[in-house]
């Protein structure tokens, strides 16, 4: 599957990597706030990431859906049952 998202990545550029890989799963409204050393790739579902603004209130910044890599920071919050894939970002340079 990581292949059809990122088909340029050579396959020995993905066994490297996929060793590093951790796997995360969010249920409706829990969190994760990005790790600076990772981005995420989203396997499962949609999440919002969001930015807290002036006087506590949230900004949304996107909706984030299967497919998509969140490399910026923020919060993630899942909107429904959400799987994540976090990849050094050494990975996507």
């Amino acid at each position: 599957m990581l292949c059809n998202v990122f088909p340029r990545f050579a396959l020995l550029t993905w066994l490297h990597f996929t060793g590093r890989m951790r796997e995360m799963r969010l249920q409706p409204g829990e969190r994760v706030e990005p790790d600076a050393d990772y981005a995420y790739l989203v396997t499962r579902g949609t999440a919002e990431l969001l930015r807290a603004g002036p006087g506590g209130h949230e900004i949304l910044l996107r909706v984030v859906r299967p497919g998509e890599v969140v490399r910026e920071s923020g919060m993630l919050q899942a909107e429904t049952r959400l799987e994540l894939l976090a990849m050094p970002r050494s990975a996507l340079q």
